[in-house]
This record gives structure tokens, sequence and C-alpha cells, in this order.
């Protein structure tokens, strides 16, 4: 071997050695232009190959086509310069990417006959078996719904294949054929074939997690819970950090749409980034209707205004034009390929999918799954919806809110449709608010509302203060509170009192805020209007240092008792922070433990489960971890509702399931704290990563460790090897362990 190919050989070991990035991409192409120009075929061949692969991954399937003809070409004109194994490889490749085709409505039926065709003759001249051919024949047939054909495809591929072959691959596609058939006995004949796969305790191995996917929703359907929530829990795990198809990636997000789920599959939609751009029709078909089928579902619940996040990606649109798109998308794409394959077999199971309706309300996908927060529409005239949406707004309970206005009729009574036009301008608030808001109040008064005028004009205050017009949104705000206590409305003069509070004690007047506090809090108490009086009372807490702990306390029991725990949870913050600065934390915990005691209120298990988080932290610090696990899944589940869980908690939830020997849950936990810690220690923003490092590695191998305990020794030796090569804290530690579990296995 000459220095130059010794070389090219270094250099397709470097590149197969490196990520699959855009750098390693970048290191093959380099590859093959150098391994051309110097002739070396076998190291051309090969990188090639692996750079269709890298191309295959990001998307670029016009490259990876465009590579094999040319490895094609190399082979019909000089056979020789190719070793057995590599005609093997070659031949393989060409038939799984003849099968490919069919997920490319501009290849033709007819070009698709000729290239399998193609394939079998390359296979009988090579002296091949036919088993690939037998595949390729069953993939295409499959795709054109000719069940007959495909039937006796997959007999001859099965009958010829290798007695060493992982029979699973088998499984896996009888389980795929018998689900796309979709009569009663070829989905009971999935059933079984995914049965014993679905038993194992493994996570990673890749027919695991296409069978895990791919039962996700017949097992829904079937009513058995129990398994379809193992399966999805398990198939999250071997997803975790790999490359997976967009169509896997959709199943999980379409099971979370149909079971309830939807934040959960809004938390899935990271792969929709630039999906379209990936160039596999029937890939993008497929995702688009998983993401239309869980839009669809986000619309139902209320949520159609909310906006998707993709950062700069054009599908960051309110999720009602998400549905619209992703449809479009998916019908756009399916008739392509029906008009190709003259029937309407694509399109009829595309359909079929967008009109399906949910399998159940909700289903818990986890210890830490609870029901989302919804607001109760049904039956309720536009009135009283728009009555319940103040009210919610008042509540701080923003989605609900929105969905009570998401459910008002397309033309409600112009007063109704004023309230509305008035709470969108405060939750999208933007250069037109303060104009909207006075067309409100107006529209109030021609109707004779002038009390839900004057409170309009008590906020607009508010509004030109926050634009830097201080002395005239002062006036405006005192002056409608001033008229409204000639209406003899005690509720709203307290609503009154408290946004002119808030304007006073924004401009540090506070003697003049805590004089309208007073006069609101009189209002409140003759208007028997807790959530007014609790707002009063949390208000007072913040501007007057002296009796903050009384004012938050009575603030505290008034929210609890008007049922409102979105503003009792600000109540109890406001507490811990007055008795931290007292360095009384023990009368806190105390008042926790009282409040754990009373049995909780209809409607307050938010605020029930923050207060389990304070006492499974107090657990924690007395050395009771595998106590406090309960009382963290509960406290993690009612966070997740609103504003999200904190990466302290899922630590916190990691150590504690672990300390319980629920190794499930506790892996569950350690790869969301795992992942996020890595984030956060990779990218600081100004924050110690010392400390990230130290958690990051604790949760990993923990995650390791929990592994370990379930079986799952390949998953254990995956998360040890991340710990081992990042240089962190328990790097010799986890290098160690990998070591010892490989000499256990090696001995058994």
């Amino acid at each position: 071997m000459d220095p130059t190919e010794f070389q090219l050989w270094v250099s397709l070991n470097e590149a197969r050695a490196t990520n699959d990035t855009g750098a390693r991409t970048a290191l093959l192409e380099d590859l093959v232009g150098r391994a051309d120009d110097a002739d070396v075929p076998r190291v051309l061949f090969l990188a090639r190959r692996d750079l269709s692969d890298a191309y295959r991954r990001r998307g670029h399937w016009d490259l990876v086509y465009r590579l094999l003809r040319e490895c094609l070409a190399d082979h019909d004109r000089r056979p020789w310069r190719f070793t057995e194994e590599d005609v093997a490889t070659l031949l393989q490749w060409y038939a799984w990417l003849v099968e490919c085709m069919v997920d490319f409505p501009d290849f033709g039926l007819d070009e698709i006959d000729r290239a399998v065709d193609d394939v079998e003759q390359r296979f009988l001249a090579a002296g091949r078996d036919p088993h690939e051919v037998h595949s390729v024949r069953r993939g295409v047939a499959a795709h054109l719904g000719d069940w007959e054909a495909a039937e006796a495809a997959f007999l001859r591929w099965t009958a010829t294949a290798a007695v060493d072959e992982d029979d699973r691959w088998l499984s896996v596609v009888g389980i795929e054929q018998a689900l796309a058939r979709g009569d009663a006995e070829s989905v009971s004949r999935a059933h079984a074939l995914a049965a014993p796969i679905l038993a194992e305790t493994a996570v990673s191995d890749e027919p695991t997690v296409l069978v895990r996917c791919l039962m996700l929703l017949p097992l829904a359907e079937a009513g058995r819970w129990d398994e379809a929530v193992l399966a999805y829990r398990r198939v999250q795990r071997g997803m975790s950090g790999e490359a997976h198809s967009l169509e896997n990636h959709g199943r999980l997000v379409e099971f979370c749409a149909l079971t309830g789920n939807e934040t959960a599959g809004v938390d899935r939609l990271g792969p929709m980034k630039g999906f379209e751009s990936r160039k596999r029709p029937l890939a993008t078909m497929e995702y688009a209707t998983s993401v239309a089928v869980l839009a669809d579902a986000l619309v139902r619940a209320g949520r159609g205004d909310t906006r998707l996040d993709l950062g700069d990606d054009p599908n960051s649109v309110p999720f009602h034009e998400v549905a619209r798109r992703m449809r479009r998308v998916a019908l756009e794409l399916a008739d392509r390929f029906d008009r190709r394959n003259a029937s309407t077999v694509v399109s009829d199971r595309v359909r079929t999918r967008l009109a399906a309706r949910p399998l159940a309300d909700f289903v818990p996908l986890s210890p830490t799954s609870r029901p989302p927060l919804r607001a109760r529409t049904d039956g309720l005239s536009d009135t009283a919806l728009l009555h319940l949406a103040r009210l919610h707004d008042l509540r701080c309970e923003q989605d609900e809110a929105r969905a009570c206005l998401a459910a008002i009729s397309a033309t409600p009574p112009e007063p109704v449709a004023a309230g509305v036009a008035e709470l969108r301008a405060k939750f999208f608030q933007d250069d037109d608010t303060e104009a909207v808001l006075r067309r409100c109040a107006e529209v109030y008064r021609r109707h004779g509302d002038e009390c839900s005028a004057l409170l309009t004009h008590c906020w607009l205050g508010l509004w030109i203060v926050y634009k830097g017009r201080t002395d005239e949104g002062l006036a405006t705000t005192a002056d409608a509170v001033a008229a409204l206590r000639s209406t003899g409305d005690d509720s709203a003069c307290a609503w009154g009192e408290h946004w002119l509070a808030h304007v006073l004690a924004g401009q540090g007047r506070h003697p003049e805020a805590r004089a309208s506090l007073t006069r609101g809090k009189q209002h409140a108490r003759a208007a028997e209007d807790l959530l007014a009086l609790g707002s009063l009372l949390d208000l007072e807490s913040g501007i007057s240092p002296d009796g903050a702990i009384d004012s938050a306390t009575a603030a505290l029991t008034a929210f609890i008792a008007a049922d409102a725990p979105e503003k009792a949870l600000e109540s109890l913050a406001r507490l811990r922070n007055t008795y931290e600065h007292l360095n009384d934390l023990a009368s806190f915990q105390s008042l926790v433990t009282r409040l754990l005691e009373s049995p909780p209120p209809t409607g307050s298990n938010r605020l029930h489960g923050h207060l389990r988080y304070l006492r499974a932290c107090a657990l924690i610090d007395a050395g009771h971890p595998a106590a406090a696990a309960d009382d963290l899944n509960e406290a993690i589940g009612q966070a997740s509702l609103r504003e999200g869980a904190r990466v302290e908690q899922w630590y916190q939830s990691t150590y504690a399931n672990h300390a319980a020997a629920r190794y499930e849950d506790a892996v569950d936990a350690g790869l969301v704290a795992a992942n996020w810690l890595d984030h956060l220690r990779d990218h600081p923003h100004g924050l110690d990563t010392a400390d990230w490092s130290d958690w990051a590695d604790n949760a990993r191998y923990l995650v390791a460790e929990s592994y370990r305990h379930l079986g799952d020794h390949q998953a254990a030796l995956r998360e040890l090897r991340k710990l081992a090569t990042n240089h962190g804290p328990l790097s010799a530690t986890a290098f160690i362990a990998g070591t010892h579990l490989l000499d256990e296995l090696d001995h058994r």
C-alpha cells in the first residue's frame, strides 16, 4: 500500500469517527474527490457509500441517488475493481434505494418497474440470493395497496432470510404491512408479532424502536392503555439523542394528539423545523399529517391562537394556521402520489387520519402527566363565555381565558365583540392597544354599561403610564375610579381601586396607594369579592413591609377561598421571600405543613403541587429522598401545566426515584434533567458552568445506573460512554463502571 492510499484509509476512518454533522459530510466530500483523483477504487466506493448516508440524514436525497448512479456506472465499466464484499454492499444499497423510489412521486411507475427488474437481473448475474429483490417487490406492492402481491413477496422474503439474521426485522416488516392493510385479522396478526418485542426491556435496538413506534396507536385503539403508555415511554428513551425518520417522530406526535396530551405533542415538534426541505415527499406527507392532527386538537382545545415557536422557521405561526398549512401539504402530496399510482390509496389513508377523533380525553403518559387545564365552555352563551374569560384573566389563567374567547361565535352581540377585542388587546399588546381599548369603552357606553367602560379606562391608564405618559395615565385611572364610586357597584369599585393603587405604587406614591387599597378592601368585603380582596391584599404586602406577612397570609387565604390557585402561588412566593428576608424559613415551612394537612380545595391542584414540592425539598434535605418521589411527581406534573417544571425539579426527581428503586421513572426524569443540564453547561449565558457540569454528570450517571437495574445494558453503556468521553467530573468513574459492566457481560 503506497503512502497516498494509506492516508486515504486514515481519512476514511477519521470521517467515520466524526459525528454525523456538516463536518463529517465535508470530510467525506473531500475524501471522495481525493480518492477519485488518486484512483483508489475501494476507498472511493466506501467513501461514496458513507457520504450517501450523510446526505440521506440531512435530507439530500437527490445527492444520494446521484452517488448510487456513479457507483453503478463504475461497476458496469470496471467490475474487477470491486471486491465480492463491495458488490454485495452495492447490490443491497441499490435494492434498498429502488424500494425507496416509491417515496418520490416524480419517479413514475414504469421507471420503478424497470429499476426493480434491473435489480433482479444484477442479483442473478452476481449469483446472489434474491432475498433483497423480494423485499423490493414487497415494498412497492404494499405502497400501491396490491396486498396479494405484497403478501406473496413477503412470504418469499421471509423464506429466503439468512439463518443468522435478526428475526425481529422480519417482524418489523410483517407488522408494518399488517397495519397498513388495516383489516381486523391483519391488525390482530400485528399485535401477535409485536408482543415479544414490546416485552423487551431494551430501548435502543433499532427494530425495538420501530415496533414501538408502529404499535403506539394500535395499542391505544385496542384500549390496551398500560402497554401503550409503557411503549411510549420506552420509545422516547430509545429515540433520545439519535437520528430517526420523520415518520417515527410523527407517530409519537399523533399518539399524543389523540390521547389528550397536546402539550407533550408540541414538545416533540423540534423535527418540524425545515422539515419540508428534506426532499423525501412521503416522509413530508406523513409528518405533515401527524402535525395537522395535533394542531387540530389544539384548536379544539381553544389554543388555536397560540403561536408555535420554531425560531426563524416559516412555520412559527399560530396553531390554527399550522393546522391549515399542514393539512394542505399532506393532501397536496397525497394527490401527487395518487396521480402517479393511478389510485386513491394514499389520499384515502391520509384523509382517514386527518378525520380521526381523540381516543380518550386524557391518558397519563408518565407519573408526571396531568390532565391539561381546559376551560369549560360547552353549552355557554357568548355573554357567559365573555364573563368567564374575564374571570380567568383576573385569576391569571390566560390559556383558559383564550379558550373561552375562541369558543365565542363569529358574530356575537356588539358589547360581547367589544369585550373580546378588549381582552385580545390586553393579551396581544401592540401599538393599537390604546385605540382598541378606547373604542371598546365607547361601545360599552352606547349600550348602557358604564361600569365596564370605566373599568376599561382604569386599565387604559396603566397602559398609558407604561407608554411613558405618566401624568395622563394617572389622571385617566383616577378619574375612572372616582366615577366608579358613584355607581354603587362595590366589586367594580374594588377593582378600580386596585388598578389605581398599582399606578400610584409604580410612581412611588405609597401613602396614596395604601389609601386606595384601604378603600378597595372595604368595597371588596362589601361585595364579598374574594378575588378582588386577595389581589388588594397581595399588592398591599408588596408596598407595606411592616405588615407584609399578615397581608400576604390574608391574600393567600382569600385566593384559596376564591379558587384562584395562580394568584395563591404568587402570594405563597411573596411569603417565602419575606420569611427568607427575616431569616425565618422555619415559620414558612410550618405554614406549608399546615396547608398540606388541610384537604385541598377544589381547583387548587396547582397550589397543592407546589406545596408538595416544598415538602419534597425538606425531605431531601433531611436525607429521605425516596420519600420525596411522589411529591416531586405531583409538583412537576402541576408545574408543567403552566410555566413548566424547572431543571432542578427534574434533577431532584431523578435522585428521588432512583433512591426509591423506581428505575423506569428515574430514567425518564434523568434524561430530561441530563440533556437540559448539558445544554446549560454548553451554553452558560454568564452562569457558573461548574455547578451545571456536576449536576449534568450526576443525572446521567443515575440514568446509566437505572438502565443497569432495568437490565438494559446497552443503554447503560451508551450513557456511561457519554460520561467517560465528556471530560467531566465523573469521566473516570463512568469509565471504570463501564469496564466493570462489560466484564460482567463477558462472563455471562
